[in-house]
Formats: C-alpha cells, sequence, structure tokens
C-alpha cells in the first residue's frame, strides 16, 4: 500500500526574517496612523483655541463700544439750551477723562447720568454713574463706581493691545448766531467760533491664547458717542 507523503515546502512556515518584515511594516503603519491622528487632534486642539479667542475679543469688543456709547449721557439735555441769550449750561457729563484728539490711549474714564431724576433737580446734580476701562497686565478691567473689576480671564487669553482713540467732527455753530463775529477776529481766553464735537471713540484690541501665544485674534471697532459737545458761546 502506497503512502502519499506531503512535499516538505508545503508544510513550511514562516521564516524569522519574514516575521520580522511582517512587524517592521506593521508598525511602520501604526506608526503613520498614530501620527496622523495626533495632528488631527492638535489641529482640532489649536482651531478650537482660536475659535474661543475670536469669541471672547469679539465679545469685550462689543461690550466696550456699548459701554463708550453712553458716555456724556445727560437726562436734563433740555437745560443745556440757551435762553434770552444766556450761556448754555454745559454738559456736566461730557468730558472724557484721560483722552486727547487722535491720541492712543489704554485707559479712559467717563460718567454719564444715571437713574431717574427726581423733581427740582438742579443741572448736573442727577444720579450719575462712573464707568470706563484700562489695560492692565494683559488684563482688561471695567471701572463700577471707584472700583477696578477685570473682564477677561489671564487663564484663558492675554490682551497685548488695547487702544482707545478719540475722533471728532467739528461743526461751526457760528453762522447760527445774531450777530456774528468778523472773521478772523476771536477773542484768545475764547473757543471761537461756537462749535459742535461729534465724538467717536475708535478700539484697537489684539490678544493671544494663554497657553498658546502663537494663536493670535485682532480687530477693530468705532461707536459714535450719542451725546455730541457745544463749545464757545455766540459774541454779545
Amino acid at each position: 500500500m502506497r503512502r502519499h507523503t506531503i512535499p516538505r515546502s508545503r508544510t513550511r512556515g514562516l521564516t524569522l526574517l519574514e516575521l520580522l518584515v511582517g512587524l517592521s511594516l506593521g508598525l511602520f503603519v501604526a506608526a503613520g496612523a498614530a501620527t496622523l491622528l495626533s495632528q488631527f487632534l492638535g489641529e482640532n486642539r489649536r482651531l478650537l483655541l482660536q475659535m474661543r479667542l475670536e469669541q471672547q475679543t469679539q465679545a469685550l469688543a462689543e461690550l466696550v463700544l456699548r459701554d463708550f456709547r453712553r458716555a456724556g449721557a445727560w437726562r436734563q439735555a433740555d437745560d443745556g439750551i440757551a435762553r434770552d441769550g444766556a450761556a448754555a449750561p454745559t454738559n456736566p457729563y461730557a468730558a472724557l477723562q484721560g483722552a486727547a484728539p487722535e491720541a492712543a490711549v489704554d485707559t479712559l474714564r467717563f460718567s454719564y447720568a444715571d437713574g431717574p431724576v427726581p423733581e427740582d433737580t438742579a443741572p448736573g446734580t442727577e444720579p450719575s454713574a462712573q464707568a470706563g476701562f484700562r489695560l492692565r497686565e494683559g488684563i482688561v478691567d471695567a471701572r463700577l463706581g471707584s472700583r477696578w473689576q477685570p473682564l477677561t480671564d489671564p487663564a484663558l487669553m492675554t490682551v497685548t493691545t488695547f487702544e482707545l482713540r478719540l475722533r471728532q467732527r467739528v461743526l461751526d455753530l457760528e453762522r447760527h448766531c445774531a450777530r456774528p463775529r468778523p472773521l478772523g477776529q476771536c477773542p484768545d481766553d475764547d473757543t471761537c467760533p461756537p462749535r459742535l464735537l461729534q465724538r467717536h471713540a475708535a478700539l484697537q484690541l489684539e490678544a493671544q491664547a494663554a497657553r498658546e501665544p502663537a494663536i493670535r485674534h485682532a480687530l477693530q471697532g468705532e461707536a459714535a458717542l450719542r451725546n455730541d459737545v457745544v463749545e464757545g458761546v455766540c459774541p454779545q
């Protein structure tokens, strides 16, 4: 009876060299996949940080500009109208402390009338609020009354640039006076001629992520102050 023998070549397994080559290829593929996953997770993290930084800077800019629109609000503004040739009372809340036209500053304070006005209240004595903003060691503070409170969290973002700039448009009012002064004649101690100041607050803001300084965002904004200022008087 004949015995069927299986050829030795069919029963042979993997050699050590083939096993090492297979393991090397597997490790190479796994390393590539791990690298791609790490890059994907890192890019996703940077994208989330960028989105959060943009949202925070946008919210900060909107808050600052919205508050500046209230600067100089005067509930008794009708008292500032000149009557019977007398000089009109000036707006007691018109001043912007620390601001100069076209000068960039990082601290600016202002005030505005706040709350209901009692009857028979003298001009400039109604309830008022003190406000303002400043940059301090990468943190933007808001002034609430007599205290400063932080608006930004240093653990999330660092503000590198916070510049406020006052811009003014000057409108001549002397042509509305009953007796305009001759052209070129103006007292040295007076604002000549009477003029209206339309004011704007321009903001330049730049910040970076606290944990990733390379992630940065910058924006600019401008808000018109709703309360114009009148300077000077008509010649008598």
